[in-house]
């Protein structure tokens, strides 16, 4: 069997990495993908401005000033954020009282913090001296103009946003996400809607997996469900494949005799990728190519399904979106308790805290869900490895 990582790579390179882009309003960018780089058009600031409120001052007039001995100097204005000095350029001797954020007039090359003066209106006593550049913003000091300030292929987060805003940009563009397309098989799931006999159960798988691709960003083209049935799955893969960058279906990859993933791709005369991976809970993923598209089909067992899910959309979501960020977040921490020798690699739901990873539950089957909701990671425990309690393991954290 295939190693979850070659699996990986068999499918990336197959996947083509998204061109197309969109404009989009400035705040719908957020967690988006930027499709260029991004140059300052403007510096920040772009005026010289007080880093707090007090007197610009030539620096070099407040040499020696002190308690015992204040530099005595007229004000000539005040200035308040948002103003424009009303006089040129500062006359030699003299002093303004400004306020933080402040245009500061050309001429004065420091702000002397308010405290150290007796805050005067018309005259001004200041108790210290400073240095030249003292509380003084100068252009550019934030952002220079034609600074690169976001690069081609980041995603967007929120102090972006700002930064992007304190350039005055209304749009900016996005690489359109990647397009999805969900199918759910098995005859024994019943819509939300629908009453249970005997039998059935809930599908949610569909939703599960649906909520997750929409937390990523993509966009789910449809979420459909389709029952055991090879000539039904084929036709619901063959109307749907055009509409999306990406199909996942889930159930149906097994060896049982509904198991009709497999038999449909042969049916449309479609690719195997690769079809059962070196990996516990989920060992059946496959993976297909039909008319240029991939379809990654997932185990039909809830906590395998995610696994699978977890393990393989974010590394292919990175590499399509052309995002490292995108991929999987992981991290080294010490193991709370012994975990038994496995022949197999095994993903375990697990609660990482301060440094150590703890399992939520002495049941690690990949038919039970609902005990995920303590679950912060998934510990990556190798083939053919029993790990003691203290040891180093790797964790891959849920997304969202």
């Amino acid at each position: 069997m295939l190693e979850v990582e070659a699996a990986v790579e068999k499918i990336c390179q197959v996947l083509p990495q998204q061109k197309r882009t969109e404009v989009v309003a400035l705040l719908d960018g957020l967690g988006r993908i930027c499709a260029e780089d991004i140059l300052a058009r403007v510096a920040v600031p772009t005026f010289p401005r007080a880093g707090m409120d007090g007197y610009a001052v030539r620096a070099c007039e407040t040499q020696g000033a002190s308690g015992e001995q204040p530099l005595i100097l007229p004000v000539t204005e005040t200035i308040y954020a948002g103003d424009s000095p009303k006089k040129g350029r500062a006359a030699k001797g003299s002093a303004v009282k400004i306020m933080t954020g402040a245009p500061i007039p050309a001429g004065f090359d420091a702000v002397i913090k308010q405290e150290w003066t007796d805050g005067g209106k018309t005259e001004v006593k200041i108790y210290r001296s400073v240095v030249k550049g003292a509380n003084y913003g100068e252009i550019g000091e934030d952002i220079q103009f034609q600074q690169k300030i976001i690069h081609k292929h980041q995603r967007i987060n929120s102090r972006m946003i700002g930064v992007l805003a304190s350039q005055g940009l209304k749009e900016i563009r996005v690489f359109a996400p990647m397009k999805v397309g969900l199918l759910a098989t098995g005859s024994e799931l019943v819509a939300l809607e629908e009453d249970l006999s005997e039998g059935k159960i809930y599908n949610s798988n569909l939703y599960t997996i649906a909520a997750f691709l929409k937390g990523s960003g993509s966009e789910v083209v449809f979420a459909k469900h389709c029952s055991d049935d090879v000539t039904a799955l084929s036709q619901a893969i063959q109307a749907g494949i055009s509409q999306v960058d990406l199909l996942i279906t889930t159930g149906g990859v097994s060896v049982g005799a509904k198991d009709d993933v497999p038999a449909a791709i042969q049916n449309l005369k479609g690719e195997q990728l690769f079809h059962f991976v070196n990996m516990k809970p989920g060992t059946p993923v496959m993976a297909s190519l039909y008319q240029d598209r991939v379809i990654l089909s997932l185990s039909g067992n809830p906590f395998a399904a995610v696994v699978n899910l977890h393990v393989f959309y974010w590394a292919l979501l990175a590499h399509f979106m052309n995002c490292p960020e995108l991929s999987l977040q992981q991290r080294q921490v010490r193991l709370a308790a012994d975990l038994p020798l496995t022949k197999i690699r095994r993903f375990i739901r697990a609660f990482e805290a301060d440094g150590k990873v703890s399992l939520v539950s002495a049941c690690h089957r990949s038919s039970v869900f609902q005990n995920t909701l303590a679950t912060n990671c998934l510990i990556d425990q190798p083939a053919n490895s029993e790990l003691k309690k203290g040891e180093h393991v790797t964790v891959y954290y849920w997304k969202f």
